[in-house]
């Protein structure tokens, strides 16, 4: 077809417009939907088509790969090598690793700004939370945190981090922009992960010994409820909350489950059987799928967030410990 300039632009403009849409869905589409699992074991992620479920790649990446994020853009893959010290960048296109950046000691979980800049660390060794510069791939701060630093996740609006110290019991809240902390919150007996509703007004914190999920009002720093999972024994890690802010889905590494959080009455709205200690957990863009890291059976069970019935099961690596999603 042929377009020709005419007077005044008008046909000349919506060329311009018609091509911008192009550029726009060819960038889209240059992003695939991919599950990422990080095989603590096998030193490798095992990459996951989330639309047919299947396996489509197995990416050697270092040892020990525990921590997992993608760049916001989603050309990017972060993987926390805790033997080596290092985080390993997964070029996405190519599924090969493009460089290894130091991170501090024993990095095992981490976060990305939302603006794709920095990587927060969490150096469990050291008790601190190293701050990354990913365009100069320097540590440029290291914050003393609780003790066993573990989880790492970064508000909505990238103003504070939330790294919870597992010996300490405790969530210490990180001034992104001070790079100091701002307040320190006693939650459940040895938090493991954090999760924001997408307003930010909330967090819920898991707590592996205490079998609790804390909710956590962010602008007082304050925690205002506390709930308990299957009688308190039930190893609550990973945790994610819905797109419409309404649930917050837990794996519970010790009842081999999912559990269903109503954040408005706080209650169980239901207990999903999945593989042998569930660990990671991840959410479709959509919200509509939650994939979960089953660490001992060495699989992912893949969950409707609608019907909380299992779709299926995908073999992965040895030990799969953290999952990210194409967002």
């Amino acid at each position: 077809m042929r377009i020709w300039a005419q007077k005044g632009g008008r046909v000349y403009g919506a060329a311009i417009i018609f091509s911008l849409v192009v550029w726009v869905w060819t960038a889209a589409a240059a992003v695939p939907p991919r599950a990422y699992v990080s095989n603590e074991k096998s030193n490798d992620v095992t990459v996951i088509d989330t639309e047919t479920d299947t396996v489509i790649a197995t990416v050697p990446v270092g040892e020990r790969p525990r921590g997992i994020r993608l760049s916001p853009d989603g050309k990017k893959l972060y993987v926390a090598l805790g033997e080596e010290d290092r985080i390993a960048v997964v070029d996405t296109a190519t599924l090969r690793v493009a460089e290894k950046i130091p991170a501090g000691t024993d990095p095992e979980t981490f976060d990305v700004s939302p603006d794709g800049k920095r990587l927060y660390v969490s150096n469990e060794d050291a008790n601190t939370a190293s701050v990354i510069d990913l365009e100069t791939h320097r540590v440029v701060a290291t914050v003393p945190v609780g003790i066993e630093p573990e989880g790492v996740t970064v508000s909505p609006d990238g103003k504070l981090v939330y790294v919870t110290g597992e010996t300490s019991h405790t969530v210490s809240v990180i001034d992104a922009n001070a790079v100091k902390v701002l307040a320190t919150i006693l939650v459940g007996s040895r938090p493991r992960e954090a999760a924001f509703s997408p307003d930010g007004k909330k967090a819920f914190v898991t707590a592996e010994v205490g079998g609790t999920v804390s909710i956590i009002d962010v602008p007082t720093h304050t925690v205002v409820a506390t709930i308990t999972l299957e009688g308190g024994d039930s190893k609550p890690k990973g945790v994610v909350v819905t797109p419409d802010g309404k649930k917050a889905l837990v794996t519970n590494g010790a009842s081999n489950s999912e559990a269903v959080l109503d954040k408005q009455t706080q209650a169980v709205l239901a207990t999903i059987p999945v593989g042998r200690r569930p660990w990671g957990i991840a959410l479709t863009r959509d919200g509509k799928k939650a994939y979960v890291a089953n660490g001992v059976s060495d699989d992912v069970s893949v969950i409707d967030t609608e019907t909380h019935k299992v779709l299926t099961s995908i073999k992965a690596g040895k030990m799969p410990w953290g999952i990210a999603i194409t967002r």
